[in-house]
């Protein structure tokens, strides 16, 4: 319940003798893990790159007919399977730290010597292969200690100056990928400012990455701060919450008792259901012998019983209590609920000799909505009890709002179903023949259901199909519906377009999703026969097999253009014959046994 979910969410603590001890991690083994990840990344991304890097000079060989040298090819390659085995060692070997945070330092200088090649092997691209040392010390300057960064920097110096000198005083022979040597190349005095200024910017990129990384470090100490904070009051919360866990603990079976009233409150909007649920319940909590609900009747302003305890009891409907009378007219009056210790000595309680059964403390509870007095809950025989008085006013404000919304909830379904009846009604003006049809196939469907002994949902959603199933003919012509001479192949066709030009006109409404396979199926058969599908047996909805009988009976029965109505007897011996064919036996035998009843 609530308290477990408090205790659950406290994971990182764990209780050890009546103390707490935090589970803080190892911070040997976080750096471990911080070293590694970084190698992984750093050599995971330079075979991307390296690949990446192998294609563009293979383009510029290929289609722009630059010679490239065949020891790029091979630097490139040995560097890529050197970070490849290098990711996959670090992923699947076990190293020591030391000897982790040691490659960590020999992978610069590694690739230090890389790009040296690679900057001798492009003949420096005009000095700007300069820019190929830039990568190690920038990466050295953000990743590694002051230290470090120093040393690759100056190496990187040395490389580069080491290149260029060697080649200026011919002991390594000039290499070049484009065919340029300017006079500037053997002039000592240019050579010499080139590596003073190179040397320069490598060392700024170095100081500018360390003091980016500084900032970094700041702005990280400054988050680690918020944390400790943050951490200060989690800890301060957790104690809050700490002390009261015990009054949670206490009030926890009366919330799961007030949970599942409200759940089964709002599961339905049908009023009777939803009383016998509130008094369950408050009789349930309040540890009552018995009780009742009683709701204000608005014409006669009078109180009475519309949900008893116990239903057999004898007289209970006939106990009534105006509105302003005695305990209930206290009630109204102050909008508060009243308990009485001693209910037979108590002079305003006259009304319950009706009841023969000993009633010693009544207590009386509200129901309240727009701050009116609509019903009150009577519980009888039972103590005065504060917590439970509270949970049991809380609960009839829940109640109040569930009764309201039925009672809301019937007046809209009754307001649809009159504007659904009018445009039933709409629509048979087209057909004079067949006023009144909706009104009697709904009727006679309605005792179909009772009778199969179809739930109450099934049977509302019959009412509607029932109004709704001939909406499809506001599509048919009129000169079609009233031909007086029968129909022709045509005509016959366009009629029975109506059940899927019924269901079109349903499908956008949401409340009556549930009849659109009943307006569509109502004129099927049972030997496959019918429109407009062709279903069959058990294959056509339940409620669509009903419609047919009361449609095809109630049809019989009217005057059309083209003919008289059939007599009673007519209409039943058309339906028997209809049987099993057209019909479902089982529904003619039942729709036959309510004529037979009735007559």
């Amino acid at each position: 319940m609530i308290y477990k979910n408090i205790l659950a969410n406290q994971s990182f603590i764990k209780k050890v003798g009546g103390g707490t001890i935090n589970l803080n991690p190892n911070p040997k083994l976080e750096d471990f893990k911080k070293v590694k990840t970084k190698l992984i990344i750093i050599f995971t991304y330079r075979c991307i790159v390296l690949t990446f890097f192998l294609i563009t000079i293979l383009i510029l060989k290929y289609f722009f007919y630059i010679h490239i040298y065949n020891e790029l090819y091979i630097l490139i390659l040995s560097w890529f399977i050197l970070s490849y085995l290098s990711q996959y060692i670090l992923k699947k070997g076990i190293i020591r730290l030391t000897t982790l945070k040691k490659l960590d330092f020999i992978h610069y200088i590694i690739g230090l010597l890389f790009m040296t090649g690679f900057f001798y092997y492009t003949g420096g691209i005009l000095w700007i292969g300069a820019i190929f040392f830039v990568f190690p010390i920038l990466y050295v300057s953000l990743l590694s200690t002051p230290k470090e960064g120093l040393i690759i920097t100056l190496l990187a110096i040395v490389f580069f100056s080491l290149i260029v000198f060697l080649e200026y005083l011919g002991y390594l022979p000039h290499k070049e990928i484009i065919k340029f040597n300017p006079y500037l190349y053997k002039d000592i005095r240019y050579i010499m400012g080139t590596v003073l200024v190179i040397s320069l910017v490598f060392i700024f990129i170095f100081l500018a990455g360390k003091d980016f990384t500084q900032m970094l470090k700041q702005k990280n100490d400054e988050l680690v701060k918020a944390k400790k904070k943050l951490e200060e009051s989690s800890n301060k919360l957790e104690d809050k919450v700490k002390l009261q866990t015990d009054e949670l603990k206490k009030s926890k079976d009366r919330l799961s008792i007030l949970y599942q009233i409200s759940r089964s409150i709002s599961s339905t909007l049908e009023l009777n259901s939803i009383l016998k649920v509130i008094l369950d319940f408050s009789v349930k909590i309040s540890g009552a012998g018995k009780g009742s609900i009683m709701l204000l009747d608005k014409k006669k302003r009078i109180f009475f019983i519309k949900t008893p305890y116990d239903k057999s009891e004898k007289n209970i409907d006939k106990i009534t209590f105006a509105e302003n009378e005695n305990t209930i007219g206290w009630v109204v009056k102050n909008k508060k609920f009243l308990y009485i210790e001693d209910l037979e000595n108590d002079k305003h309680f006259s009304k319950i000799k009706i009841i023969r059964r000993r009633i010693k403390q009544l207590l009386i509870i509200p129901i309240i909505i727009e701050d009116k007095v609509i019903g009150v809950i009577n519980l009888e025989n039972t103590s005065l009890n504060p917590d439970t008085i509270d949970l049991l006013k809380s609960f009839s404000e829940g109640a109040s709002v569930a009764i309201n919304n039925a009672r809301l909830y019937q007046k809209i379904q009754d307001s649809y179903f009159e504007i659904v009846k009018a445009l039933a009604q709409a629509i048979e003006a087209k057909d004079p023949y067949t006023h009144g049809h909706s009104e009697r196939v709904m009727q006679y469907t309605i005792q179909i259901a009772q009778k199969l002994g179809l739930p109450k949902e099934e049977i509302d959603s019959l009412r509607y199909a029932a109004i709704l199933h001939d909406i499809g003919k506001i599509g048919v012509r009129g000169i079609v519906l009233n031909n007086p001479n029968g129909l022709s192949s045509e005509e016959y066709d366009e009629i029975k377009k109506h059940p899927l030009v019924g269901e079109g006109i349903i499908k956008p409404i949401e409340l009556l999703q549930s009849i659109r396979p009943l307006i569509r199926h109502h004129h099927e058969w049972c030997n496959g026969k019918g429109y407009p599908d062709g279903l069959s047996g058990e294959n056509i909805p339940l409620g669509a097999r009903i419609l047919a009988v009361a449609d095809a009976y109630d049809a019989m029965k009217s005057d059309r253009p083209y003919r008289k109505a059939l007599s009673e007897e007519t209409a039943i011996q058309e339906l028997k014959r209809g049987n099993g064919t057209q019909f479902e036996p089982k529904i003619v035998e039942i729709f036959l046994e309510i004529f037979e009843t009735k007559n």
